[in-house]
């Protein structure tokens, strides 16, 4: 069972209290796509740009990216119903996307751990406003925009749905 519970470094984060297998999947999209039919709203990079302020601070809280151009996000906390909404980011995640869009066990995850997902796997229109204190060996420290494109060989295809396109680009070039 997956629990929300308070963190230390970042307010709240997803926890298990038992044991995962490798590939399980643990956010099915559809589940947290219709989660947001009521109070979410879509926005360019320029107009998520001009938000200033608890606006711009609750919407970043909050969302992500639809694609190139497009974030999803909420100025209203209670719309962030889906606990998939309380995943936090780590440089060395234990979970990853699939080619569906769900989110999936990266490898076995224990008891007790916290769930995490790499933001560089779907954000491409901003850079994250926070530091990563993630610990892990391999901290980037800042989350960019741009990460996606040095993280490939990383994570290969376990990319958000929208970036496969330029990540097949990205392959053909570097080939």
């Amino acid at each position: 069972m997956i629990t929300k519970q308070s963190t230390p470094a970042s307010g709240s984060g997803l926890y298990t209290d038992e044991a995962i297998k490798k590939g399980t999947i643990l956010f099915s999209y559809d589940d947290w796509v219709e989660d947001e039919k009521e109070g979410w709203v879509t926005l360019t990079t320029t107009e998520m740009q001009s938000l200033t302020g608890e606006k711009r601070s609750l919407f970043l809280r909050y969302c992500y990216d639809l694609d190139f151009g497009k974030i999803i996000g909420t100025f209203d906390w209670t719309c962030a119903r889906h606990i998939a909404n309380y995943m936090n980011h780590s440089c060395d995640p234990n979970m990853i996307y699939d080619s569906r869009d769900n989110i999936i066990a990266r490898r076995d995850i224990a008891p007790g751990e916290e769930l995490t997902v790499d933001y560089g796997t779907f954000i491409a229109n901003f850079d994250q406003e926070f530091v990563c204190s993630c610990g892990a060996h391999n901290c980037r420290k800042k989350i960019t925009k741009d990460d996606w494109k040095t993280l490939v060989p990383v994570y290969g295809i376990h990319f958000a749905a929208f970036m496969q396109e330029e990540i097949k680009k990205l392959r053909k070039e570097r080939a």
